[in-house]
């Protein structure tokens, strides 16, 4: 048994190690900003549609610093799926200041997810006046240049679809608050690991016009539960890859981050792979195995080990491993700036690999998922059966 536990227990630490080296490469490239366009005139004209809904503290601020882009010819559009959403009264307050905004009332979504619903309102209301969409989420904070590192390798003719990613900063140093920003933290390494596993991100996402139309993503997301995921159902199958804008980086604060909230959103990850991508959801069951037995089983062997029952090499293994698990942590707290002392960014790696096993296993019967209080029925490829409120 010490044998599988010593196999297991190398194969996820190197796979952390090889990560945290993901993330010095994703943070050196985060620093660059060479667009390659000499004029303001060489930057296609963008649109800016971001779905808003509720009344989040961090709306305000992150809608502020995504209004005051240095971007030239950007149409923005918040978009909300009524007029009487709490979000209405922030839009409203904030036209006042920012007279360009566009405020457009989507309606209540039938047959598909209501984000997806708000997204192509807002593709509807921009039409032809934009060249680029730029999809936005409503709570993350923007660097001024965050639109023009999303949209470059688009101008530039590399890529018809650009994504970021968002990186969490814990303000406290509560187990769940820490397990949150980690989760979101080995998302944002396994973007950059390769370009197979690279996809889009419906936060901070940009797709050409042409592109659009021509890979019939309105049809798509018109019958869909998900913009992301979906896409990153049929794209590989057409040979479009994704390019991936390190720069192009969300921030989001997070303090007394919800044991509920936190278990949804994990959720929602895990199930829009296994209603969209159900080979890479396959895939992450093996990554949770990975992720979830080495501490178990060194808890195991450690309790075994004071008690008499667990053999010495299953022990030694215990303590090796928690040594490599150690040296990894140590690296990835020092990438995501923490101040927070080693054992925590321990906790929260055990934290996050036990709600993992348990929210996969959860998926593995789940026939649709719950998402702002509206219950979609998924069928193959992500396609929504029905909805209900």
């Amino acid at each position: 048994m010490w044998e599988i536990f010593l196999l297991l227990a190398a194969l996820q630490c190197g796979l952390l190690i090889l990560l945290g080296q993901v993330g010095e490469r994703l943070a050196r490239e985060e620093k660059a900003a060479i667009f390659g366009l000499a004029h303001e005139d060489d930057w296609p004209s963008a649109a800016l549609i971001i779905p808003a809904a509720g009344e989040d503290p961090r709306m305000e601020e992150a809608l502020e610093t995504l209004l005051e882009q240095d971007y030239p010819r950007l149409l923005p559009v918040v978009v909300t799926a009524s007029e009487t959403d709490p979000a209405v009264r922030l839009i409203k307050s904030l036209q006042a200041r920012y007279p360009a905004l566009r405020h457009v009332v989507a309606g209540e979504a039938h047959g598909c997810g209501q984000k997806n619903y708000n997204s192509l309102a807002g593709v509807a209301a921009v039409g032809t006046a934009a060249e680029v969409y730029v999809f936005c989420d409503s709570t993350h904070v923007a660097g001024p240049d965050f639109v023009r590192r999303l949209v470059a390798p688009v101008a530039r003719g590399e890529a018809e679809f650009s994504t970021g990613y968002h990186q969490v900063t814990p303000r406290d140093d509560r187990p769940v608050t820490m397990a949150y920003a980690l989760c979101v933290q080995l998302m944002r390494y396994l973007q950059g690991l390769a370009r197979q596993f690279t996809q889009p991100w419906g936060g901070a996402m940009c797709i050409s016009r042409q592109a659009f139309e021509v890979h019939q993503v309105g049809e798509l997301w018109a019958a869909n539960v998900v913009d992301d995921c979906s896409l990153a159902g049929v794209l590989p199958a057409r040979g479009v890859t994704v390019k991936l804008c390190p720069g192009a980086l969300l921030r989001t604060e997070a303090a007394a981050h919800r044991l509920d909230v936190w278990r949804a959103w994990m959720d929602r990850q895990v199930l829009f792979l296994k209603f969209c991508v159900p080979s890479q959801w396959r895939l992450l069951g093996v990554f949770c195995a990975v992720m979830a037995l080495p501490p178990l089983m060194a808890v195991l062997s450690l309790l075994g080990g004071l008690t008499g029952v667990a053999s010495t090499g299953s022990v030694a293994v215990a303590f090796l491993y928690l040594i490599g698990l150690a040296a990894a942590m140590g690296h990835w707290r020092g990438l995501a700036g923490s101040a927070q002392p080693l054992w925590r960014w321990l906790l929260s790696f055990a934290l996050s690999a036990g709600m993992f096993a348990w929210v996969y296993v959860r998926t593995l019967r789940a026939q649709g998922l719950l998402w702002h209080g509206i219950w979609y029925e998924v069928g193959e490829g992500g396609r929504v059966r029905a909805m209900r409120r």
